[in-house]
This record gives structure tokens, sequence and C-alpha cells, in this order.
């Protein structure tokens, strides 16, 4: 099996599968020519395949194989088949899929001194996706491989391997329409999902596993204002002002965080935020828009959208404060109201009273689709469209719209799913037990893989109709962004995390331990894969 997963790794890493581009397709191709030569699905060859993502202008495919052993127990083995780019490498971008080359030049290179011992040592296999996720995809199809010559096993093994994890999930968005029509096509139980992203540790004797994933929401605040000279600046509101202060409010604010299973999620940070003006002139900014994000562990996305508002409105109260006092110190009439903060919604419902909505609607999404086609972010459409259905309201007063940008990314924890097959208890004993009995490893668990992955789309902790709001409050046409929550809740497996060491994810002196890609983290899934018994309830 080490020689299998090892000529896997060194000819995916030679591929360039660089996120949300056609070079996706190069990686899903060598995929699916591997896994039609395994002399099992040679005689299987209704057991796997190419899922078209529907509507994905590269027209990428989600790669999957089943190992059915006549049984309806099955375990997912997933991961991303994408990369981020090489940009970072520099001058080094000419060998950054080639290890030893790679390794060679940056010996030569300033680089710290952990790094050049790692280099040293021989342990580490560097280059752009030898971490993230080229290992994990090697490690993975090796187990299938093997697993694929066992014979009257109790478990069935589902591989997938996705697309577009680095940017939007559409992969494994697509790939929960995908898990249900082969759970109903083959009478498939799904009762654990094993994602392999890395891991981070300080110390070679210490494992990782998380048993559940981070949530991720994207606000997106677009402020409104009165325009003015700027000679004139409290004769009309300047919407970057406004903004400004709401960004302020929101930054790092400990109120957005969450503490759960003593696991704290990380502060809000601010992505993006400027004005809007398409040229400079000497008014003050009409329009303003930023967007950040809220890493979150147990809330509901309308608890985070109501902390939200609720910050929003003390950041307006106090904008709007000191506004007036100004106006009162150097003699200004009090004409411009308070801001009023709406989500984007309410703005919809307010205009939907205006004749020729529909049509204005229909135009704005036709215009959203060529733009996302273009590569345009769905980040920067959000804004645009907001933009737009402001000037449709056409009401000449401070706003402050409140929506939601794509991707988005349920929290999950194991420990909160109901009516699972396995207990997730289980699993990190056995886990624990053989990474001491084989090697003298100790295990640290984590509750929450923080990194945002794709684990997130394995199960829903709560009833689908609140994971809907949040496409309800995205200012892109439901066609562009879906997720399937009536099939995800169907399909609800726990899904883990267990993958290699790794350090330096998305940089240059990115790399993966070998030991852990060869021979640690294959030995044990096949070893659970074995005695799936053990980690039933």
């Amino acid at each position: 099996m080490k020689e299998t997963i090892k000529k896997i790794f060194d000819e995916s890493m030679a591929i360039r599968s660089f996120t949300n581009t056609v070079l996706e397709r190069d990686i899903e191709d060598y995929l699916y020519q591997y896994i039609s030569h395994i002399p099992y699905f040679q005689e299987h060859s209704d057991y796997f395949g190419m899922y078209e993502i529907k509507g994905d202008f590269h027209q990428r495919r989600v790669n999957w194989a089943l190992v059915n052993n006549a049984v309806e127990d099955t375990v997912i083995l997933f991961h991303h088949h994408d990369t981020v780019d090489v940009e970072d490498y520099g001058n080094l971008k000419d060998y950054s899929l080639e290890n030893e080359a790679l390794k060679e030049k940056l010996k030569k290179s300033e680089v710290k001194d952990e790094v050049l011992d790692n280099i040293n040592s021989g342990e580490w296999i560097f280059g752009r996706g030898s971490c993230d996720m080229k290992s994990a995809l090697a490690l993975q199809l090796g187990v299938v491989e093997k697993f694929s010559q066992k014979q009257g096993q109790k478990v069935n093994v589902l591989y997938l391997s996705v697309a577009d994890e680095e940017s939007y999930s559409q992969g494994m968005r697509a790939a929960v329409e995908l898990l249900y029509d082969l759970k109903e096509k083959f009478h498939l139980n799904y009762i654990l999902a094993v994602d392999s992203e890395p891991f981070e540790s300080d110390k070679e004797q210490e494992k990782g596993l998380h048993i559940g994933t981070v949530g991720k929401l994207m606000p997106v605040v677009v402020t409104q204002g009165v325009l003015s000279h700027m000679k004139e600046p409290l004769k009309g509101m300047n919407a970057i002002s406004l903004l400004a202060k709401i960004t302020s409010k929101i930054d790092l604010n400990p109120s957005l965080s969450e503490k759960v299973h003593a696991e704290q999620s990380p502060l809000p940070s601010w992505s993006y935020m400027r004005d809007l003006k398409e040229a400079y002139d000497v008014s003050t900014a009409l329009k303003a828009a930023g967007y950040f994000s809220v890493l979150h562990l147990e809330r509901s996305p309308k608890e985070i959208m109501k902390i939200i508002r609720c910050l929003c409105e003390q950041a307006v109260d106090e904008f709007y404060d000191n506004y007036f006092e100004l106006q009162n110190f150097f003699g200004e009439e009090h004409s411009i109201a308070k801001p009023k903060v709406l989500f984007y919604e309410e703005l919809l419902q307010l205009c939907a009273e205006k004749k020729g909505f529909e049509n204005f609607v229909l135009k704005m999404n036709d215009r959203a689709r060529e733009d996302l086609k273009k590569g345009k972010s769905y980040q920067d459409i959000t804004i645009d469209n907001v933009q737009k259905v402001l000037e449709f309201y056409d009401k000449k007063d401070a706003i402050v719209v409140l929506a939601i940008a794509p991707p988005y990314y349920p929290s999950m924890n194991c420990r909160n799913l109901e009516g699972s097959a396995v207990s997730i208890e289980k699993v990190i004993e056995v886990y624990r037990d053989f990474l001491k009995s084989n090697y003298d490893y100790t295990l640290r668990v984590e509750e929450f893989f923080m990194g945002i992955c794709d684990i997130s789309y394995c199960a829903l902790e709560r009833e689908p109709k609140e994971y809907e709001a949040v496409i309800e409050s995205m200012a892109v046409p439901k066609d562009l962004y879906h997720i399937d929550f009536e099939k995800l809740k169907t399909i609800n497996v726990p899904g883990i995390n267990l993958g290699p060491w790794g350090k330096d994810l998305h940089k240059l002196t990115e790399r993966v331990f070998e030991k852990d890609m060869l021979d640690t983290v294959p030995e044990f899934l096949m070893y659970l894969l074995e005695h799936i018994d053990f980690i039933k309830r």
C-alpha cells in the first residue's frame, strides 16, 4: 500500500489543479483513469464514475468509487483535489510542484531554521498541494484500492474527490446530491465520513483528530448616505463614515465569538471595506460596502445575524449622536434622519410594492449570471445587487443594508448529532489505542476544525428551514449558489477529520510528514474499516 500511495502522490502532485479553474478537470481525469485500472473497478464498472457539477462554468466533476460488499453500512472517505495557486512562490514557481528540486532551492533561501531542519531530515515532502491536499488524495485512494482486494468485509467504502474546496466548495455541495442518489441506488446507510485535511502540531509524537468543524457566515454591509459637497459635509451624510463606525463596532467584537466544549471560535474579521464610487469627484461618498467572516460553533445563522443587526444599530446610534452634536456645534440644520438598518430581504419586501419590480429582479439576476461567468466573485455580485435594489428603492435617506454572501458553511460537531450508528467516543478510543500500541504516539482531540472545510456538508444539527433562511438573505440568484439542505439532512452522516501532519498550509514552505501519509493514517483507516464493529453503538 505504501508504494501505491507514493505513486499516486507523485503523479497527482505533478498535476496543476488550481482552485476555481478549468485545471481542476486534469486531476479529475487522472483520478478517473487511475480508478478505471484498479482490478475491482474493471470488474464493476458501474461502481465508479464522475458526477457533473450542475451549472459549473468550468464543467468540473466529482470523482466517486464504491467498494460494495453487499451490505448497507458505508464509510465515506473524501477529500478535495484543488489547491491554491503558486503565485506566492515568486521566482521558485517553476519548482513549486517538485519536492526535491524545491528543497534544494529553499536551502539557498532565507527560511527558518525549523524549515531547514525538516528539509535535512528527509522526513518531509515539500511543494504546493503536498499538504493541502494531494497527500489526502493519495492515502485515501491507496486505502480504497487495498480495501477493494479484501473479501467479505462488513462495510462498504465510498470514495469521493471533490473540486473547489479552497474557493466555494462547489464540489462538495454537488456531492450532497450525488450521495443522496447513491444512497438510494445502492441502498447505502452512511455511518461515518472521514475527511483527511492535515492537522498542525509542534510534536512529532502527537497526532490530531477533529470531531467537528467550524461554520462560516459572511455578512455584507452596504451603507447609503446623503450626498453633499466636501466643503459642507454636515449637510449630507458620508456613507464611508457610516460604514467605518459599523466596521469599528464589529471588528474583533467578542460577542461574535463562541466558547463550546472549551474551544473558542476566532473573533470576527473584515476582509473588505471601501467606497463604491466609480470615479473621483468632490462629493462625499453616496455608498460604501464591506464584508467580514463570522466563524461560529453552535449558534444558528439567525442568532448570528440578530447580534450583527444589534451591533449595527448601536453603531448607527453612536454615529448619529455624534453627527447631531456636530450639527448643533456648527449651526447646521437637522434635515437628515437617523439611518435605518434593514436586512436585505426586508429591503426586497419594500421594493416588491413598487411597479416593475419583478422585471427588474429578472434583469438583475441575468446580469449576475453573466458577471459570475466572467469571473466576478460572489461577494462583488452581492454588493452590486444590493446597490441596484437600493437604486430601485429610490429613497434618498441614509440606509444600512445587511445581506449574506456565499460561501456558507454550517457548523457541525459529531456529539450533537442524534441517532448516529457510530459512537464518536469509540472512534476516539480506537484511534488513540491504535496510535499508542503501534507507534507510541499520543492523540490530541479537537472538537472543531477551525480551518473551514467540507465536513460542513456531511450533516445538519438543526432542521433544514433554519439553514434555508441563509439562502434567502443572499443577494445572488439561487441557481448560482445552492445547498440542498433537505437532502443533506437525509444523509446526516457524522464527519470527522483524520489526516496527516502538515505545516505551513498555503505558504511556499508547505509540507507534509511523509510517514503519516504513507503509514500512520492509511494503516489506521484500513484497521478501522476491517474492525468497523469496534465503533458502532
